[in-house]
């Protein structure tokens, strides 16, 4: 119940940011730990399904639209009327592929950027000015069909937990940079105000203020991730909670940050 009434505390309660200046380095970096699990599960628990949706999605449409075909002994085998052109929405870029060896790579001139595909290998146009070309012959020992593809990008979907593990060390790392950038922001309001905070007490402070901002954050990610303005109101509202958690600071001495390395 302490991280939560401390989250309630942090929300409403201004006058206890005098207490939260002072409290042990312990239960600030806990809270601040509780407050990323708590908030940020949700928000990667939603990135790890849209993942998963987005590959069935991807993998339906491969199993649908790529043609059958064979790479075996460094030679690609498709089957199908050749070429087969697969062209983006813009035409600005295509994928090209012909095994019969009547057209060539020079197809691709038509096309900002793309790729040709023929028996033996794949050329990548990536501009006007960069093309590379991927042998098959590096791969003679290995042997892959339409099946194969489908089937390893089928494993891919449970790497979709792997976001929720590494996008939790992310937030984590992201708001102890966050929270050590914006305590400088909360000591220059001390200063303004005149109320004698040292760094240590104003990245407790910052950690606390921050709560709401990254309840909206969450939200807004959850809710509506392609919303623009959303790092801008997100800091407005760590502005204002940092502007008046300092204020309320005021009334009480706070105590010094070298009796507090509990």
């Amino acid at each position: 119940m302490g991280f939560f009434k401390d989250m309630s505390d942090s929300a409403i309660n201004f006058p206890q940011y005098r207490n939260f200046a002072d409290l042990p380095w312990k239960r600030v970096i806990t809270y601040l730990l509780l407050m990323v699990l708590v908030l940020g599960i949700p928000v990667l628990l939603s990135f790890a399904y849209d993942f998963q949706k987005d590959m069935t999605k991807w993998i339906e449409e491969f199993n649908k639209t790529a043609p059958d075909f064979v790479l075996k002994n460094g030679e690609l085998t498709v089957a199908g009327e050749m070429p087969l052109v697969y062209e983006s929405g813009n035409q600005d870029s295509a994928i090209i592929i012909d095994t019969s060896g009547e057209t060539d790579s020079s197809v691709l001139d038509d096309y900002e950027q793309g790729f040709f595909i023929d028996k033996t290998k794949a050329v990548y146009k990536q501009n006007s000015l960069e093309t590379q070309e991927y042998h098959f012959s590096a791969l003679k020992d290995l042997e892959i069909e339409k099946d194969d593809v489908v089937n390893m990008l089928a494993y891919l979907k449970p790497m979709s937990m792997m976001i929720v593990f590494w996008g939790l060390i992310y937030f984590i790392f992201a708001k102890l940079c966050t929270v050590s950038i914006l305590s400088l922001v909360t000591l220059l309001f001390s200063g303004i105000q005149n109320c004698g905070l040292n760094y240590g007490q104003s990245f407790k402070i910052t950690v606390y203020a921050i709560t709401i901002p990254t309840l909206f954050q969450s939200l807004q990610n959850i809710i509506a991730p392609g919303f623009v303005y959303g790092w801008s109101i997100y800091y407005t509202i760590v502005v204002i909670y940092l502007w008046f958690a300092v204020r309320f600071t005021k009334s009480k001495p706070v105590a010094s940050d070298e009796d507090l390395l509990v």
